[in-house]
């Protein structure tokens, strides 16, 4: 599964089709009533849907998904009331694994791609809307080139993508130019930058220690750099080691910057808002994250907040950036109204609610339809320009191999980050990688 997977990531290069709650909901499936009951009015009633998304209320997106649902509720053919419920991003990990394996999957869930919904799938949990799709080839046309094949399993279709991302380092504007830095590009001007900030008495770089994907994500965009997509892809394939020398080096850089005080004294156990918080506020220059942060960063610095993708150590490989879809939507299989379910899915993926998620929140969409770059903000339009010119990308670790190796060398990082020398720690996780290799 997982080489079939990884020969579909050799088609997605995004430099030609990357553009670019609720309430507090229930968790379980529910009766809806099939096709439902009519008022009094002669309304159709079609009971509830449970659904479950991450977010939190300092995410600025949080309203414009509260509204596409308030929406589908008032309009939606079949009566229903979908019940969404946020949850911040461990959280909802780990909800989600509780409620899957006690069978009270909700309705609708949030679901990452590649080998993070696999096991669900793999166990039955999810509905194949391949049918669905099929059925509506004006729909199925409209996401973008490839999207699909990372959430397709044996040919079947089991969740749609509403989005796409990539990791961005944003910057501050003002700061770099009072410390007269310009945006960097090469891999040295970059630690130069950090050490002119430092010498100013600036944090280079807000980092966070307590979500381990963060750091895990830096060091995979520096591994990009080292050594392109042959290291994503020969991992994927089997041709290439968790402790290859670019993972170790892209680890050892990392060490590097810490020991350098590059990140602010106390990262490692500073939440994302913590590290966050200190980039908005103006206390940080730079900040390394997924491109979906656009507007709670513009929201915060204005005009003072910029993006560029992390220069390449080997100038050869730039633009090679970690990203891949994003906020993708699945069906239970024991969701009693799929027709409904699914239906809102194409709702929330319509153009004009991809609009308005791009030009008022800075999501880009997963839809492939032409956009109208003098409506984005200053920010944003920096974001898709810089998208355009990505050769690759490489979707996230811990969604491309999951609860295994994935999170594993999440883990790896943070113990970088921690100390442990490189080569040590690799070396560990490709013995947890051989040792677990019939799983």
């Amino acid at each position: 599964m997982k080489k079939r997977l990884a020969a579909l990531l050799l088609c997605i290069t995004m430099a030609a089709g990357l553009l670019a709650g609720c309430g507090k909901g229930n968790t379980g499936s529910q009766d809806t009533g099939g096709s439902g009951s009519v008022d009094a009015e002669g309304k159709k009633q079609g009971g509830e849907l449970t659904a479950m998304c991450v977010g939190t209320e300092s995410d600025t997106y949080l309203p414009a998904y509260k509204a596409i649902v308030d929406e589908f509720n008032k309009t939606n053919e079949y009566g229903v009331t979908v019940n969404m419920g946020f949850y911040e991003n461990e959280q909802y990990k780990t909800k989600l694994t509780t409620l899957m394996a006690s069978n009270a999957v909700p309705d609708i869930f949030f679901t990452w791609e590649l080998a993070y919904l696999e096991p669900f799938v793999s166990g039955g949990k999810v509905t194949d809307i391949t049918s669905y799709l099929e059925g509506d080839q004006e729909w199925k046309n409209s996401f973008s080139g490839g999207t699909l094949d990372l959430l397709s399993y044996d040919d079947k279709i089991y969740a749609i993508p509403t989005q796409k991302s990539l990791c961005v380092m944003f910057y501050n504007k003002k700061i770099f130019k009072d410390n007269n830095i310009a945006v960097p590009t090469t891999y040295e001007d970059f630690l130069k930058a950090c050490d002119t900030l430092k010498t100013a008495g600036v944090i280079p770089m807000a980092m966070c220690g307590t979500d381990a994907w963060i750091p895990a994500q830096f060091v995979q965009q520096i591994s990009n750099g080292i050594a392109g997509m042959d290291l994503y892809n020969g991992i994927s394939e089997g041709t290439r080691k968790w402790n290859d020398a670019a993972h170790v080096e892209a680890a050892g850089e990392l060490q590097k910057m810490v020991d350098a005080g590059y990140f602010q004294n106390g990262y490692i156990g500073m939440s994302p808002e913590e590290s966050t918080a200190l980039f908005t506020s103006g206390k940080a220059a730079m900040y390394f994250m997924g491109a979906w942060d656009s507007s709670k960063v513009s929201e915060a610095l204005k005009e003072d907040g910029g993006a560029f993708i992390l220069p390449a150590k080997n100038p050869e490989y730039n633009n090679v950036s970690v990203g891949s879809v994003d906020t993708c939507f699945a069906v239970s299989a024991n969701c009693k109204n799929k027709d409904a379910a699914v239906a809102f899915l194409k709702f929330w993926t319509s153009q004009v609610n991809e609009e308005k998620l791009l030009y008022d929140q800075g999501r880009m969409p997963a839809g492939n339809f032409e956009i109208d770059s003098s409506k984005l903000n200053s920010l944003f339009a920096e974001v898709v320009n810089l998208s355009k010119q990505q050769k690759g990308l490489t979707p996230w670790w811990d969604r491309a191999f999951g609860a295994g190796e994935g999170v594993e060398f999440n883990n790896t990082c943070v113990a970088v980050c921690g100390g442990e020398e490189p080569q040590k720690a690799f070396d560990s996780l490709q013995q947890f990688a051989e040792d677990n290799a019939d799983r």
